[in-house]
């Protein structure tokens, strides 16, 4: 009976069971510690990573800013020669402590220039960014040949137009010819493409920007292809959707070059088919020295529509004395002709340097010079007063008819064509993250 009693006893179970509570909430609390620990390291590597991909994202963009431009803006970091380079590369750093074995794909073949505000050609390693906030570098170097066949380019898949006259593959040592953008295509004069040539050009390279952004153990790489935009389609030193017609024999229209940035001699006209030129008895001269028509349908409106984006004077009124730009600042211009003026804009006694966009008609009065692009989406009309008393550096194009009167004096050339678009902000044609 005591037995019994004895194995009744229910006195320490209370103990028990309390320490094997004790040892479940230990076990839980662990786990809570372990996942909360995980949670907030998930955390912290989540947030390193983004800020170094924002980092990354930061170095391309000031990349893309840098090489708008050209080779006299303190800033630029684009090819500083006039005719490409294929072994050209820059280097974008903000800290002076990076080292080339940093770059793993550094290449002594290049010319890893690290340009600043006083040389676009200095080598010396130095924190050269606009910024030293956020940390990141970057690698800048032209688009060629075999950058192409590593992404799938062969003579039946292509990805541009080959037009160097050699069809064979090539290596990192024998990288082949840059690529450009625009119009190298004859079967699409209209299309932008990428393209490769075996002469001159007045396109620019498609460029390659690598950047690498860091924070703390993390780090990130983000490639884009950029590109300038192209501008519009030069056939001549004057184009037109319809006829072009010159009162007087004081206008003189030259379609040669008088520029040195790869341009090729053009027409003095082009109109498109059917539209004709009367322009008896003025100086045409170009290549040839005469007015030609042709089937080429040029998107004005369309061109006007993607460079107005970029335009940092928008023109409001008639006018009169007032001057754009400068030979070392080029700017674009805009103007919606059609909602202030039933007859359009009208220009006079004034100068300007860069690009002239005009939604609707526009006439241009004596003692109006122009250096650079003017795209009309209506009808142009010159009213010159006197001999070369209205100038055009450049070229011209009209969606409808053009009028020339009295002193008119219209030039090709290519410098000024370039220099206008230099200033637009480069679009990206890839984007992928390594």
């Amino acid at each position: 009976m005591k037995i019994l009693d004895a194995c009744d006893n229910q006195r320490g179970a209370v103990l028990v069971i309390g320490l094997i509570f004790m040892a479940i909430l230990s076990i839980m609390g662990t786990a809570a510690y372990l996942t909360t620990s995980s949670e907030l390291m998930i955390s912290r590597n989540y947030k390193t990573a983004k800020a170094a991909f924002y980092a990354a994202e930061a170095g391309v963009e000031e990349a893309r800013e840098r090489l708008r431009g050209s080779n006299s803006d303190a800033n630029y970091a684009g090819d500083p020669d006039a005719s490409p380079d294929q072994w050209w590369s820059a280097y974008i750093l903000t800290s002076s402590s990076w080292q080339t074995p940093d770059d793993p794909n550094y290449d002594s073949n290049y010319q890893n220039y690290i340009p600043t505000t006083t040389s676009h050609t200095a080598t010396a390693i130095t924190a050269n960014s606009l910024q030293s906030n956020i940390s990141y570098w970057v690698k800048i170097r032209h688009k060629r040949e075999y950058d192409a066949e590593q992404e799938g380019h062969t003579t039946t898949s292509t990805h541009y137009f080959d037009n160097d006259g050699s069809t064979s593959t090539h290596s990192a040592a024998d990288p082949g010819n840059i690529i450009y953008y625009g119009y190298g295509n004859p079967a699409t004069p209209t299309t932008a493409v990428q393209f490769t040539t075996s002469g001159a050009t007045e396109h620019k390279p498609v460029e390659i920007i690598r950047a690498y952004g860091s924070r703390s153990n993390s780090s990130k790489i983000i490639e884009v292809e950029v590109v300038r935009n192209p501008g519009p389609v030069i056939k001549a030193a004057i184009y037109a959707r319809g006829n072009v017609t010159v009162n007087g024999n004081s206008a003189r229209i030259n379609g040669n070059d008088a520029g040195t940035c790869g341009g090729v001699n053009k027409p003095p006209v082009y109109t498109k088919t059917p539209a004709t030129t009367s322009a008896d008895p003025v100086t045409l001269l170009g290549n040839p020295n005469t007015a030609t028509s042709g089937p080429d349908d040029l998107n004005i409106a369309g061109y006007v529509s993607s460079l107005k984006a970029s335009a940092i004077i928008t023109i409001t009124s008639d006018v009169n004395g007032t001057n754009f730009g400068s030979a070392t600042n080029f700017v674009t211009c805009y103007c919606d002709a059609t909602a202030f003026h039933p007859l359009g804009l009208d220009m006079r006694n004034s100068t300007g340097y860069g690009i002239l966009l005009v939604e609707g008609d526009l006439t241009m009065a004596g003692g109006f010079n122009w250096n650079g692009l003017v795209l009309c989406t209506g009808t142009l009309t010159f009213s010159g007063g006197g001999p070369n008393s209205i100038n055009i550096q450049g070229a011209m194009l009209a969606n409808n008819t053009v009028t020339l009167n009295g002193g008119i004096n219209v030039t090709y050339d290519s410098c000024m064509v370039d220099n206008s678009l230099n200033n637009a902000t480069l679009s990206i044609l890839s984007w992928k993250q390594s």
